[in-house]
């Protein structure tokens, strides 16, 4: 009768232990790619929310068509570039990525007033305005919009 292991079983627990290895770090892979799609459309929405915040703190009246951006648009704001590093603290992620930022005035009919009946006065009390933000992560187009009503 033989006692231990042979050759052929060792071999065996080896190749699945390898099997197992590689599986684990192609899951390991897997979240890393996932933390930085997830990280980028974090960044992505941060943008947003600050150049809108920018804009309703300047006052509607000041929240005119930019003619810089393009004839024909409603564009109020807009920026090829804004860059966001990220660098992660124990993964060594280091990431940059380039946005681009455009915010649209939408349809603000509905928030006109008529000040009197006697003489068709307009006041606008507030603008609807839709922030866009595009970029690429690994050569994929990614987009968020953001809306908001500023008073």
């Amino acid at each position: 009768m033989k006692k231990g292991f042979g050759i052929l079983e060792v071999l065996i627990a080896a190749v699945v232990l390898g099997f197992l290895i590689v599986g684990l770090n192609k899951l390991q892979m897997g979240n890393r790619e996932a933390l930085l799609r997830v990280r980028a459309r974090d960044a992505a929405s941060i943008i947003a929310q600050h150049v809108l915040d920018s804009l309703g703190s300047v006052g509607i009246n000041s929240i005119q068509v930019n003619s810089a951006c393009g004839t024909g648009t409603k564009l109020v704001y807009c920026k090829e570039k804004y860059t966001y590093n990220y660098e992660g603290d124990s993964s060594k992620i280091k990431t940059k990525i380039d946005y681009n930022v455009k915010v649209e005035l939408l349809d603000s009919s509905t928030q006109k007033s008529d000040t009197t009946r006697f003489a068709k006065l307009e006041n606008t009390y507030a603008k609807n305005l839709q922030a866009t933000v595009e970029w690429k992560f690994k050569n994929s187009p990614q987009r968020i919009t953001i809306a908001k009503v500023v008073r």
